[in-house]
Parts: C-alpha cells; sequence; structure tokens
C-alpha cells in the first residue's frame, strides 16, 4: 500500500499512542509528531473523513478497524526495512531515520520479497 506519508505518520503516531495511553487527544499527537493543534486538528478530519478515525463523546481519538490495519501495516514495514537497513551495517541511528522514510514508498511486492528473504536466511530480531 503506497500512501500519503502525512496520513500514514499520524495513523503510526495514533497507534502507538493508543496503545500507551489507552486513549488519545489532539494535543497527545501535537506533541509526538511536533506539530501545532491547528495542524493536527486538519489532518484529523481527513482521517475522520477517511473513516480512519473515530472520536469518543469526549473527543478522544481512536483508529477503526481500516485505520488500524493501515497503522500496522506501516509499522510492520517499517520495521522489516529497519531490520534490512541494520544487517547492512547502517548505524541504528541512521536506520530508523531512513525506515520512516522508506515505509512509505516500498511496495507489496518488494515488501514480500524482504520478508521471505529474511524467513529463508532465518533473520530473526
Amino acid at each position: 500500500m503506497k500512501g500519503n506519508n502525512s496520513t500514514e505518520d499520524y495513523l503510526k503516531c495514533i497507534l502507538s499512542l493508543q496503545n500507551e495511553k489507552g486513549s488519545v487527544r489532539a494535543v497527545d499527537i501535537a506533541r509526538a509528531i511536533k506539530v501545532t493543534k491547528p495542524t493536527v486538528s486538519v489532518t484529523v478530519r481527513k482521517l475522520y473523513d477517511q473513516d480512519l478515525i473515530c472520536f469518543d463523546q469526549d473527543g478522544h481519538i481512536y483508529l477503526t478497524i481500516k485505520g488500524k490495519e493501515t497503522a500496522e501495516k506501516v509499522n510492520e514495514k517499517n520495521i522489516l526495512i529497519k531490520k534490512a537497513l541494520r544487517c547492512l551495517g547502517v548505524s541504528e541511528s541512521t536506520a530508523s531515520e531512513e525506515a520512516c522514510l522508506m515505509e512509505h514508498v516500498i511496495g507489496e511486492e518488494t515488501y514480500r520479497c524482504l520478508e521471505r528473504f529474511f524467513e529463508r536466511h532465518g533473520q530473526t530480531e
């Protein structure tokens, strides 16, 4: 799945915060991504319109099933790309930074090939 970088970054952030805190507010996202609350509001509205998030009566933000699946897929890609870069000898910090960039553009075929490569070669974290 090739998606919008911002959308995917927000979904990953919400997933992480939701796992960590249970519920998420716009201010939590703003702090985590280091953007203003109005910026978060605009993107959150788009996520809502795409049925990727929902809100409760108190304004807490939650991933929908579709949103959670998308966030988890991007997260899986990030982990696999980072693992591949580390295996090549890339430093931890560079691998983390570049995996975040690459996760948005890697196609399904390449992702599956990387998965199979690590499965065949017994590479585990």
